[in-house]
């Protein structure tokens, strides 16, 4: 199969701020490939594999344009170590009005990063 490369969008809620941060995010839909998220220009093949976290935060939920061939699900990463939360794309359409809910915590100054798994 020919890898289909989809964009999507993280939303993180500051726990202080409550401000929404909406991150679009490039999914290059390779087996163990890092995911790419917004430097400011929006998300491609060359923006940065990480996302800093400017205060602390909530994932609340992440959505996909569908059509991935290669990957299923991203493995969730926090300052490199994983959080032992995978989400399946499958779940997380942006069609989808009823996606899976998502409370993942991370403090001000972590990195998320998002590994792409089949």
């Amino acid at each position: 199969m020919v890898a289909a490369p989809q964009y999507g969008t993280i939303v993180l809620i500051g726990l202080r701020s409550q401000r929404i941060y909406n991150v679009d995010v490039y999914f290059s839909d390779v087996v163990d490939g890092l995911a790419n998220f917004d430097g400011g220009a929006g998300a491609s093949a060359t923006s940065p594999t990480s996302f800093t976290c400017p205060e602390e935060v909530i994932l609340t939920d992440m959505s996909i344009v569908t059509g991935m061939t290669d990957t299923t699900k991203v493995q969730v990463l926090r300052n490199n170590q994983p959080t032992g939360d995978f989400l399946r794309f499958t779940q997380h359409l942006t069609t989808s009005p009823a996606r899976s809910p998502i409370r993942i915590g991370f403090r001000g100054g972590t990195e998320l990063r998002c590994i792409q798994k089949a």
